[in-house]
């Protein structure tokens, strides 16, 4: 989001509104990252086919989320 200079008014929020949007990013990021390590470390994972095709694709919509939260930051505001 275009916060504008650094002198205008309502700079320091949007300033820390993107921060908190990066912040937001990083849950789903994570619980993406760890059922993408469970989906090949994990034995019982590993073992059953159909199993870890969902476990990955939950991991996949995990980091479509994140990656859309963190684009929603960037977005200039409306």
């Amino acid at each position: 989001m275009f916060c504008g200079d650094a002198e205008s008014p309502g700079h320091a929020e949007c300033v820390a509104q993107m921060g908190l949007f990066a912040i937001a990013s990083t849950i789903p990021a994570m619980l993406a990252l760890i059922l993408l390590v469970a989906a090949f470390a994990t034995p019982a994972i590993r073992a059953d086919t159909r199993l870890r095709a969902q476990t990955l694709i939950y991991s996949l919509i995990g980091w479509a989320i994140a990656g859309f939260t963190y684009v929603l930051g960037g977005l200039p505001s409306v």
